[in-house]
């Protein structure tokens, strides 16, 4: 029987620009999750904006997955100690449902399989960028084909680090979404398809002529920046010095840059910047990877 149960989930740079909806990167900014038996449900959250009842994300997740394998609910007390914060693109509500799902396994004796997680994960998020890379850490590529995941890691060169300005407004992810079309121009699809194979090469080799070309969007940043002012200001200061390149970070509103040499010359810009054009917000170095943990008592 359980008695404690820790799980440890990377926060995720969902799209990577071109990569919509099919890659992640993971960071190494974790959110951790502990399950204790207990006689009434019980969640306690260390930071605002989470929910702290039934409606919480890594208890419905829990919930779901439970049912999913015939197993009873169990009263558990849920203790999330939540480092990354929620509605700003760095894949905290991903960490929540990985936490979920894989606590559901654990209590209910069943198999821990990757494929099982990410069908049940899938359904709670809507897409597996962010869920394959916080999972299994690092830069990832999934696809699905007849309701099953197909996924590939893929080699991150070491000396890569993500600067991100992370605007102190949470946004609403689902309102990020619901601002894409239904429809793109033949043209823009090809652009990102174009742009989306160079993706993996440019973190493989550390190419900052790639990762420019890699980075850049017609199917959902477009139509994002539109709430999302800063974007623009911050992605020409972060080219003009010296990033390799830069993107929103998941659905946004935070903005990465990616250098693989001197990150401090980002800060330093987009600290300038923010400064001038009166933007509000936190400026974060992180490492690339990580990969959900879990340590059972």
């Amino acid at each position: 029987m359980i008695k404690k149960l820790e799980i440890s989930v990377p926060g995720c740079i969902g799209n990577l620009g071109s990569g919509f909806d099919c890659m992640g990167l993971s960071i190494r900014w974790f959110n951790r999750f502990i399950f204790e038996p207990s006689e009434d449900l019980s969640i306690y959250v260390t930071a605002s904006g989470i929910e702290t009842g039934q409606e919480n994300l890594c208890f419905q997740a829990f919930e779901k997955t439970c049912k999913f394998v015939g197993a009873c609910i169990p009263n558990v007390k849920i203790t999330i100690d939540a480092k990354i914060p929620p509605g700003a693109g760095l894949g905290s509500s991903g960490t929540a449902i990985i936490a979920g799902v894989l606590a559901a396994f654990l209590f209910s004796g069943y198999k821990v399989e990757v494929q099982k997680i990410f069908q049940i994960a899938n359904q709670l998020e809507g897409h597996l960028d962010n869920i394959a890379a916080s999972y299994l850490g690092g830069l990832v590529i999934v696809a699905l084909k007849n309701g099953k995941a197909i996924w590939k890691k893929v080699p991150v060169r070491r000396k890569t680090t993500a600067v991100f300005f992370i605007p102190d407004k949470p946004f609403s992810t689902k309102q990020a979404r619901d601002l894409l079309p239904d429809k793109v121009p033949l043209k823009d699809a090809v652009f990102n398809l174009s742009r989306a194979c160079f993706v993996p090469f440019s973190f493989i080799e550390g190419n900052k002529e790639f990762l420019a070309v890699a980075l850049e969007d017609r199917l959902h940043q477009p139509y994002r920046k539109i709430i999302y002012p800063h974007y623009d200001i911050l992605y020409r200061a972060a080219l003009d010095s010296g990033a390799a390149g830069c993107c929103l970070s998941g659905a946004g509103p935070s903005v990465v840059a990616f250098c693989f040499d001197e990150p401090d010359r980002i800060v330093k810009k987009w600290t300038d910047v923010a400064d001038k054009e009166k933007i509000e917000g936190k400026i974060k170095k992180v490492k690339p990877g990580g990969k959900t943990t879990w340590k059972v008592y």
